[in-house]
């Protein structure tokens, strides 16, 4: 395979979750959100929806099947993949400890980590542009960045020496540009280490998920793990199998299932859990920091994640960021949300904060378009 063919084929693998366009919000009834999710196996293996209201009122349900080969049934427990998901728990740790006052959120990144040196045309990238995706970090394709979920990975530490460096050649000038980076937020999780003293990992379970009251998600792939799958028919399915044969297993019913895997650099995409941790994510947000088990973040600290991000010289973005959250509008509706998906997985993050309520849907194939399903309202 040509070097652009397999960057190609290596962005449709990796990036996940189909594009849609913009669509209306729709009000359901159970009995049809239930209809929704057994056609929407037609795009994915399995499928699991999820939805919440500010009062705690919570629709779970579930379609298809978490492993092909053995028939195993997907179900609401079932845990998954988050991929970038991840980046809205590394960026509550980030605001945990700016209340703290362990972070200075405009400071610049050299005041956490002097040896990395985010510059370009005299000005230092802040912690605050790396959350808004406005610090000017490249992103390359994360063509090699996973390894199988039994074999150790290069760690944080590892990851930023490969893919970043201590003098990255940054594509703008800090605060004058919008572009998504992974690599940014393997600094996030390096500066959580940094100032707390803790490992990621460990901050991240014990400060964010432990008061939410997420249980059964974690950094771990659980051995439960739904099973990952690319359509094997698809144009990305006919040619991925070159990228690299260890990850992948058989055909099964159309389908290219990938190996128990996880991603490298955990603060960009590494939690792994049910919809139900998302869900109770949600909640908190829209609860002004609340969670199960306390209080995970400040009312202002919530606020401030959703107010969209301007440059450096009061311009709004051609993309709305908040810190971490992606912002937009649907029918005049304002919502927050973040996709996250790559190698057989694709998940959705939906807020309606207006309304107070949030949903939540993963499904088990790369590419399934999870926008016919975040847009519904549960009657």
């Amino acid at each position: 395979m040509s070097s652009p063919l397999r960057a190609i084929v290596a962005m449709a693998f990796l990036s996940g979750c189909a594009p849609s366009p913009p669509s209306h919000l729709e009000q359901i009834t159970r009995a049809e959100l239930d209809q929704r999710l057994d056609k929407a196996t037609a795009s994915a293996p399995g499928v699991v929806f999820g939805a919440i209201w500010r009062d705690g009122t919570t629709v779970l349900t579930a379609a298809g099947e978490a492993d092909l080969r053995t028939g195993r049934k997907m179900t609401p427990e079932t845990p998954f993949a988050w991929f970038s998901v991840t980046k809205l728990f590394t960026a509550t740790a980030i605001m945990q400890l700016s209340e703290r006052g362990l972070i200075d959120l405009d400071a610049p990144v050299g005041k956490y980590l002097p040896e990395i040196h985010l510059r370009r045309d005299g000005r230092e990238a802040t912690v605050r542009e790396l959350l808004s995706h406005t610090s000017g970090m490249p992103n390359p394709i994360p063509i090699t960045w996973v390894h199988l979920a039994n074999e150790p990975g290069p760690g944080l530490d590892g990851m930023i020496r490969q893919r970043v460096g201590t003098d990255p050649k940054l594509d703008s000038v800090p605060g004058t540009k919008i572009a998504y980076s992974n690599l940014g937020y393997l600094l996030l999780g390096k500066i959580v280490e940094r100032v707390s003293g803790t490992p990621y990992e460990r901050y991240v379970t014990e400060n964010v998920l432990t008061p939410l009251g997420c249980r059964t998600s974690g950094f771990a792939v659980p051995p439960d793990r739904a099973t990952g799958y690319q359509n094997k028919w698809s144009f990305t399915g006919l040619a991925v199998w070159m990228l690299d044969s260890r990850f992948f297993g058989g055909t099964v019913g159309g389908y290219l299932e990938t190996r128990p895997f996880t991603v490298d650099g955990a603060p960009y995409g590494g939690l792994n859990g049910p919809v139900d941790c998302l869900l109770r994510f949600a909640r908190m947000t829209l609860a002004q920091g609340e969670g199960a088990n306390g209080r995970v973040l400040s009312a202002a600290s919530v606020q401030a994640m959703l107010t969209p991000s301007v440059m450096r010289d009061g311009r709004p973005g051609a993309l709305v960021f908040g810190l971490a959250w992606r912002l937009d509008k649907i029918d005049g509706e304002p919502y927050a949300d973040h996709e996250g998906g790559g190698g057989g997985y694709c998940s959705e993050l939906r807020l309606y904060p207006r309304l107070g309520y949030a949903v939540a849907v993963i499904a088990t194939e790369t590419s399934f378009p999870t926008d016919g399903l975040v847009r519904l309202v549960v009657r």
